[in-house]
């Protein structure tokens, strides 16, 4: 592995699939600004602050992380990175609910911001499912359980046009690379996976154990995927050139057919509002007749 390696599989791994740990309970009723009714918000979890600028509520946002890029947001303060923001900047802004990821051995954010008396919320999204629920959690937090209930129909109405453009074709197989040293991808039981079905194709790995599995080239070459989906950053570009005669990659023939795609990991890797666009263009990729033949909303 070369230099510099690691810090981009965490910084990829960081923006994708799961939002944290056990989230907090809330009362969930009618948009009325009750029991939730957050008005200082810092999310440190992209995808989160994503939807909060769906549910109509980005003057909530008092600051952003420094991988929030979107222009809305470029007059907020950042506290930094989204798994290490400086605890003293968050406590000077003085907000009613942080939306954190959770802490482990060598992180204590949220451990640390419930000492300070700040309420915590740390979702766990790694599935449609979970995203649904953690919609309706935040919406909830924020008295808007309406606008997260539209929109959640929504997404779904999104990912049921995508279905429907995609049924009755070939399947092909799909190698989804969330970093390539060492190879990276999705396994069963994430939003990838389902969106990668909802589109029509077949999950490569959807048997391999765990949410985001390391694999082996020798087992990606033994099993042939048709096409091969990078995800990248600015910040951590695929080399596809290097990739291409690398010893194991080049032995793939979807590779050598240009069967491959590079993607924005900022929208493939958030498990957030905009899913329904990522099974949009994953449909355009594994079946590039669905544009003429039957578009996607």
């Amino acid at each position: 592995m070369r230099s510099g390696q690691v810090p981009k599989l965490a910084l990829l791994l960081a923006f994708s699939a799961c939002w944290g740990g056990p989230g907090r309970e809330a009362s969930i009723g009618a948009d009325s600004g009750g029991r939730g009714s957050a008005t200082r918000v810092i999310s440190l979890i992209p995808s989160a602050t994503e939807t909060i600028v769906a549910l109509g509520a980005a003057d909530r946002l008092i600051a952003r992380t420094d991988y929030d890029i979107a222009p809305a947001l470029a007059h907020l303060p950042s506290v930094g990175q989204g798994l290490t923001p400086s605890l003293e900047q968050l406590a000077m802004l003085q907000p009613d609910l942080v939306i954190a990821w959770p802490d482990n051995t060598a992180r204590s954010v949220i451990a640390r911001l419930a000492d300070l008396g700040i309420d915590t919320y740390s979702p766990s999204v790694q599935t449609l499912a979970d995203l649904r629920s953690a919609t309706r959690e935040v919406g909830g937090r924020l008295g808007l359980e309406r606008s997260a209930d539209s929109l959640i129909a929504k997404i779904d109405a999104g990912l049921d046009d995508v279905r429907e453009a995609a049924e009755g074709r070939d399947r092909p197989s799909v190698f989804y690379v969330v970093w390539y040293d060492p190879p990276t991808t999705a396994g069963s039981g994430t939003y990838i996976n389902e969106l990668i079905e909802i589109a029509g194709g077949r999950n490569l790995f959807a048997d391999a154990p765990g949410a985001w599995p390391q694999v082996s080239l020798e087992e990606v070459v033994r099993r042939q995927p048709d096409i091969v989906i990078f995800s990248q950053t600015e910040e951590s570009p695929v080399e596809l050139e290097h990739i291409s005669a690398a010893a194991g990659w080049h032995q793939l023939r979807a590779i050598n057919a240009g069967s491959v795609a590079v993607v924005d990991a900022n929208l493939f890797n958030r498990p957030g509002p905009k899913v329904a666009d990522v099974a949009r263009r994953l449909a355009e990729l594994l079946h590039p007749d669905i544009r003429s033949d039957r578009p996607v909303p």
